[in-house]
């Protein structure tokens, strides 16, 4: 299967999600779109949840905030918002916004415009208000014969407009109209999102093309794909696609629009996936179900912490406790089930398999994360008052992530500890260090030697915000729609992967430096491998090797199991 490149949001269309996003979180009250932003039902539902609604006519408000939708408006519906005072935030795209000037000056100048799009969509119609009402809007070369006479001519495109059939459509126009002049201004991702169709619809037996049935960019990318010979269906969401059709081909592609979300593309792939792989799987079907599933319901996350638990005892040079892995274990398991599930709207975008999985089964993964909370709660204190009040710690901190702590007022940006910026990481390492170093250390009853258990912590801590990272970079469209700011939101993907790569450096030199000083001992060396394994996977990922799914998370979580293998081979050769 071959996603294309090209496919999901165009740059355009991200500015204008960002402007939408943005302008909610400053705005008191509700924000309105003139029109919806863009055609993509999925999107305008979720940007109902932050308050953004879509009104036909926003100029009938009599206050507010209004947003104007990537494919611009009129100049006389631009003067109407002005006059009824209303706050003017301006998504049009900048491409869209260029024709507009283009059309606007050869009006001024006395030309006639005729523009090549379709008539009715909401660009073409902000477009027309430029002309100065000598504006005529064709889609085929043979609408040329009935334009009336006209000396002075300025031909423009949509900005989506079919590569393929608008040079033919120009020269039908150059031939009854000699003198014209012509602006190509087709925008230049739509002309490479087409040229990638073509070629991907040669290469694959069927296409899936996503994205909203209201979207004329997304339809016209159907059209070419079934012209190129490729059996082409087109969804709006996973729940569209017909599993005995889909899993008949041999070779699918998969496509987008411009307006079509990275997160539906994902949900889309992942069902035909796994469409493919029912059909072909036979006996090792159940193999695959029972991975997934250990994925998706965090078991494997808890077998992960239990190996850590380990490994950390032998960097720490403390005696494994069988109950300190049970705690950590537990006390993951239960973390991330409870905020995984008080998060559905986050999982929706970032991770869909696991909302799915929530949705079907929320009752009874509530019932065992409460139980794994009192059992792991129980065996701390059984450990001892130190284990057992830095557990309630963690707890604390575990269980207040996503709970408002103050009341959603203007006085108080800051409501609970998933809105300071960034912070799901440092949160996430520090409570993997505190139940799978710290805790064990404590409940040893031996003498501690600080710098070892110290050293313990930060690996554990750098290895798993290492990996939090990585996912942020793979969930930077859902975090965007949701509001939550990551590392990747605030200093871009390519910066983050620098910054990934700069931290496990920085790891292995700690590593290095600890054993040679007698800080620790030769196990720091043997942990250089642990970064090595993150490391390559970091690699991985780069190479859209690895990218989502259950292959993505098989392979980041495996360092846990990687190291926990190496501690326990470690203490097999040593005695």
């Amino acid at each position: 299967m071959k996603v294309a490149k090209t496919a999901g949001f165009c740059w355009g269309v991200k500015r204008a999600m960002d402007i939408a996003m943005e302008t909610s979180k400053e705005t008191d009250g509700p924000v309105y779109t003139h029109g919806p932003l863009i055609h993509n039902p999925q999107v305008i539902e979720t940007l109902e949840g932050k308050r953004v609604f879509a009104l036909a006519d926003a100029s009938t408000l009599e206050s507010g905030t209004v947003i104007i939708r990537t494919h611009g408006v009129t100049p006389q519906v631009r003067k109407q918002l002005k006059e009824r005072g209303l706050v003017i935030n301006d998504a049009t795209c900048p491409l869209v916004a260029k024709v507009q000037g283009i059309i606007k000056k050869h009006a001024n100048k006395g030309y006639h415009t005729i523009i090549i799009g379709d008539k009715g969509h909401a660009e073409v119609v902000g477009l027309l208000g430029y002309a100065a009402g000598r504006g005529h809007v064709i889609s085929s070369a043979e609408e040329v014969e009935s334009l009336p006479p006209m000396d002075k001519v300025c031909v423009v495109a949509q900005t989506t407009c079919e590569v393929q059939k608008y040079g033919g459509i120009v020269d039908a126009i150059r031939r009854k109209y000699p003198s014209l002049v012509v602006e190509n201004t087709i925008c230049d991702a739509t002309e490479e999102r087409q040229a990638e169709v073509i070629k991907l619809a040669k290469e694959v037996d069927a296409m899936v093309v996503v994205g909203g049935k209201s979207s004329a960019n997304t339809a016209r990318l159907a059209s070419i794909a079934s012209e190129a010979g490729a059996a082409t269906f087109l969804v709006e969401t996973e729940a569209e696609l017909d599993e005995e059709k889909i899993a008949s081909f041999g070779r699918v592609g998969i496509t987008a629009g411009a307006s079509t979300p990275a997160w539906m593309i994902e949900r889309v792939r992942e069902r035909v996936e796994e469409m493919r792989r029912d059909r072909r799987a036979g006996g090792m079907r159940w193999i695959r179900r029972a991975a997934e599933f250990a994925v998706v319901s965090n078991l494997s996350l808890a077998i992960g912490a239990a190996l850590m638990t380990y490994a950390n005892c032998v960097l720490a040079e403390t005696a494994f406790s069988p109950a300190a892995a049970a705690i950590s274990a537990m006390y993951l398991f239960s973390m991330y089930v409870l905020n995984q599930i008080s998060d559905m709207q986050t999982y929706k975008h970032n991770e869909p398999e696991k909302m799915r999985f929530y949705l079907r089964r929320s009752n009874v993964m509530n019932t065992a994360a409460l139980a794994s909370v009192a059992a792991s709660l129980g065996l701390s204190m059984y450990l001892g008052l130190t284990p057992a009040a830095l557990y309630v710690v963690a707890l604390m901190m575990g269980l207040g992530y996503t709970v408002k702590w103050f009341p959603t007022r203007n006085v108080v940006r800051i409501h609970r500890l998933k809105d300071i910026p960034a912070s799901k990481d440092v949160f996430v390492g520090l409570g993997w260090g505190v139940v799978t170093a710290l805790i064990p250390a404590l409940s040893a009853g031996e003498e501690l030697r600080a710098a070892p258990l110290a050293l313990a912590f930060i690996f554990t801590f750098t290895i798993v915000y290492i990996r939090s990272v990585l996912s942020d970079i793979r969930d930077i469209s859902g975090d965007r729609l949701v509001g939550r700011e990551t590392i990747p939101i605030i200093i871009g993907n390519e910066g983050t992967k620098v910054y990934l790569a700069l931290i496990a450096a920085g790891l292995a030199s700690m590593l290095v430096s600890a054993a040679i000083s007698g800080m620790a001992g030769p196990f720091a060396y043997v942990l250089l491998l642990s970064i090595g394994y993150t490391s390559m996977y970091l690699w991985l990922y780069h190479k859209r090797v690895i990218t989502r799914g259950v292959r993505f998370a098989l392979m980041v979580d495996g360092v846990f199991y990687f190291t926990g293998a190496l501690a326990i081979g470690w203490r097999l050769l040593n005695g």
